[in-house]
């Protein structure tokens, strides 16, 4: 009986660190750091509304049940937190995954530039649009020389050949292809020649 009641549980936990796994990619692919934010709200109003269900259930059904509930909501919650705090590394690769083929049409298509900048198209930004915190931009590159591998390696921030702006980190998506993004308020297009 012991062995099936633990069994019980850790398929419920497993359940619910899976659907939190899911639940939290899908908002960081398909929100902005607001949408994850309202997610992340979310899950704490739903997670208080499920931890007092369950122990209210469990006081009429036995003190088991409301153990695995709140055990299993302690999974969903630890795996939703170790995705949205440590997104900042996987989501461009999961943004890369999903849509580069949209990308790589959308670069490809604008025309070579005559000064030697690489092609590039915008792609993410961060930060608030202005405000006090100020507004990261990150741009799809195509770099078809792979000139910017060694730029990967560096957190410092600095100017590139290819790249008007100061350049804050660089990431290689795949080969020749890279997401660059820039300094504070930096934007690389024509309403802002100038950097």
């Amino acid at each position: 009986m012991l062995r099936v009641r633990r069994s019980a549980i850790l398929v419920a936990v497993g359940l619910g660190a899976a659907t939190a796994l899911i639940a939290s990619l899908l908002a960081v692919l398909l929100t902005s750091d607001i949408g994850t934010l309202l997610y992340l709200i979310a899950v704490a109003f739903l997670g208080i509304g499920f931890v007092g269900l369950s122990l209210g259930v469990g006081l009429r059904k036995g003190r088991h049940m409301s153990i695995r509930a709140v055990v299993v909501f302690v999974a969903f919650l630890a795996v939703t937190a170790v995705v949205v705090l440590n997104q900042s590394h996987f989501r461009p690769q999961l943004f890369w995954l999903a849509w580069s083929h949209r990308y790589k049409s959308e670069v490809l298509a604008t025309s070579a530039r005559s000064n030697g900048e690489f092609k590039h198209i915008e792609w993410d930004g961060d930060g608030w649009g202005s405000g006090a915190t100020g507004d990261w931009m990150s741009y799809v590159v195509f770099d078809p020389s792979d000139s910017l591998s060694a730029a990967t390696k560096s957190d410092v921030p600095e100017k590139y050949s290819g790249i008007p702006c100061t350049v804050i980190r660089v990431r290689r998506l795949e080969k020749q292809w890279y997401s660059v993004v820039l300094d504070m308020n930096q934007f690389w297009d024509k309403m802002h020649p100038a950097c």
